[in-house]
């Protein structure tokens, strides 16, 4: 039995780990033939070419991606400072009740009682 078994607990098919922690599977797949900035040229070469041809559905098409990805950036980064400001309050709050109120020796005599 190695040391890893000592110490995780599997209770219902859930993994609970003390101390040392499985690390993830590596997947380094990298295409041989993949230029980012030759396929960013094709998309927008595309979209220029479904503007010019006049095909409605091809022109939706593409004005619905773009307004996404553009839509998709500014929700992204919304997120981004929300969930950072989130966890600033939670830790300014928690401080507070550690060393501001007696919440920890009531909750410690409660456990001990």
């Amino acid at each position: 039995m190695s040391n890893y078994q000592y110490f995780c607990l599997k209770p219902f098919g859930m993994n609970i780990v003390f101390f040392k922690r499985p690390k993830p599977r590596q997947f380094n797949y990298t295409p041989m033939y993949y230029d980012p900035a030759k396929e960013a040229a094709e998309e927008r070469k595309k979209a220029l070419n479904s503007l010019q041809a006049g095909d409605p559905r091809e022109h939706m098409r593409a004005e619905i991606k773009r307004k996404w990805k553009v839509e998709r950036k500014g929700a992204d980064k919304k997120n981004q400072v929300f969930r950072v400001f989130f966890y600033f309050i939670f830790a300014v709050f928690a401080i507070y009740l550690i060393f501001f109120t007696d919440m920890v020796n009531k909750l410690v005599y409660l456990f001990l009682r």
